[in-house]
């Protein structure tokens, strides 16, 4: 999974992988040059606090909207502002977001796919952002 999962902008774009997977995914991105990203679901059980740990935690410009559509967009331009084409983020505890607020969840899942089919388009191909959820 590791290798197909990072070597290419096309899909799945989002994994699914247990916390045991995370260091080998980890240390595979880094010696493909990926930049790694941490998220936690913790952090993000309502819609305000997503935007805000996403925010900083990804080290948005300062003048990211706090909304979906910003959200997409900022997602998908990342290798833009931190100056790598190849992005990771992993997004921890994720059953605490699920829990919390299904709805929210689904809504942010959604937004990773759609952040990371902007990436591809706007790169023209020579962007890879991948999320892997981590249960």
């Amino acid at each position: 999974m590791t290798s197909e999962f990072l070597s290419t902008s096309a899909p799945p774009d989002i994994a699914d992988i247990q916390p045991g997977q995370s260091a080998a995914l980890e240390t595979a991105a880094r010696a493909a040059g990926f930049a790694v990203f941490r998220l936690d679901g913790e952090l993000m059980k309502t819609k305000p606090a997503l935007m805000e740990h996403a925010a900083a935690a990804l080290g948005f410009p300062g003048d990211f909207g706090k909304n979906w559509d910003a959200l997409v967009d900022y997602l998908g331009d990342m290798s833009t502002f931190h100056k790598n084409d190849n992005i990771l983020i992993f997004v921890k505890n994720t059953p605490a977001m699920g829990l919390a607020d299904p709805r929210l969840y689904a809504d942010f899942r959604e937004v990773c796919g759609l952040a990371c089919e902007n990436a591809r388009e706007w790169s023209k191909g020579a962007a890879i952002l991948k999320f892997a959820f981590i249960a």
